[in-house]
């Protein structure tokens, strides 16, 4: 399916230096609130008329809600560099990557030995996870890795503007088709070269919102993790992964211990190391322990007993996963502090 629709612009809703979200009335009487990317299209004004991509609102999938606007007009926006994202489509266009800059930095066999690195399924993990990490140590230095198994354009991203915005991530590296982070590299890889020679201690990889899942074994966006994960351990790195659990979520195979974490487990041939926060709740924490149990000969468990209740405290109205916060979901987002806490803990003892 693929549908278009044209339209007037009746109101500006809101506008950054990246993007502009504005209310649409269509031919038909529809009204809805399209985004106006403004490193691809001008401003457009109230009364103009748009063209506008409605696919995925008429499908009803996760997009936040919004439709897109196309460019209907001449428009150019250059750079030095020639790697060019959304490759043969109608909407190309380049950037200037890292490798471009300073091709004998990448040259070398990186060593990822000395690197904190975590691989993370969802966007959503990455708000609590850096949130714990600067709050408890503001002097450790964080790079947020974006990598494409999401939507592409990481200034649509309100978790990553606060994070950045308030310096609980200092860097943020896009890769792959996904766009506009502080630095463009070409792929993971070549992301945490280039976050060790910023001094990062920290290299958190993670997509961006709209992530597929289709409930079927291996369809869904992160299992690119497994060969992720097996990359990176080629070169020495050592990989923590925040497994995905709930006892709030209604899908019977997010319960618990997501499939999705699972299936990464269980497929990925390099081992993984895995925070377990001791919930409160002793049958839960039984139920997620002797699921991961299982995978303890290929990967290393460790159970996280206290994690810093003043920091969730104050900053639990700040997080939300599928809709839910943390009252809503309060299992997902301690097992992040908890990864956070093992995180420190690691940290510190390289430290010494």
């Amino acid at each position: 399916m693929f549908e278009l629709k044209r339209g007037i612009v009746k109101r500006e809703c809101e506008v950054t230096k990246d993007y502009q979200v504005v209310e649409v009335e269509f031919d038909d009487k529809d009204v809805s609130k399209a985004i106006n990317l403004l490193d691809i299209n001008k401003k457009v004004v109230v009364g103009q008329d748009v063209l506008v991509n409605v696919t995925a609102r008429k499908l009803k999938l996760g997009t936040g809600g919004y439709d897109y606007i196309l460019p209907t007009t001449p428009f150019s926006n250059h750079t030095k560099g020639h790697i060019m994202k959304l490759r043969y489509t109608p909407l190309q266009f380049s950037v200037l990557t890292e490798e471009e800059k300073n091709p004998e930095l990448f040259n070398r066999i990186p060593d990822f030995n000395d690197l904190i690195i975590v691989v993370c399924e969802l966007h959503s993990m990455l708000m609590p996870i850096c949130l714990y990490l600067k709050e408890r140590d503001r002097d450790i230095k964080v790079s947020v890795i974006i990598n494409d198994w999401g939507m592409l354009n990481a200034k649509l991203s309100h978790n990553l503007f606060f994070l950045k915005e308030n310096h609980f991530i200092d860097y943020v590296i896009t890769c792959q088709e996904a766009f506009n982070g502080d630095f463009e590299c070409i792929n993971e890889i070549n992301s945490l070269i280039f976050s060790k020679s910023l001094d990062t201690q920290v290299a958190i990889i993670s997509p961006l919102p709209g992530v597929v899942g289709t409930g079927t074994k291996f369809g869904f966006s992160a299992y690119k993790a497994v060969s992720v994960i097996e990359d990176i351990s080629r070169f020495g790195g050592r990989i923590i992964f925040p497994v995905r659990v709930s006892k709030s979520e209604k899908r019977e195979r997010h319960k618990m211990v997501s499939h999705h974490s699972l299936t990464i487990l269980s497929y990925v041939n390099s081992s993984v190391e895995i925070p377990i926060y001791q919930f409160e709740d002793r049958i839960f924490y039984t139920q997620v322990f002797k699921i991961l149990n299982n995978y303890r000969t290929k990967h290393i468990l460790t159970p996280i007993e206290r994690i810093d209740d003043n920091i969730i405290e104050k900053y639990k109205l700040l997080l939300k996963t599928m809709e839910r916060g943390f009252e809503e979901d309060s299992e997902y987002f301690l097992q992040l502090f908890a990864t956070a806490e093992y995180i420190l803990k690691k940290l510190h003892r390289e430290m010494k």
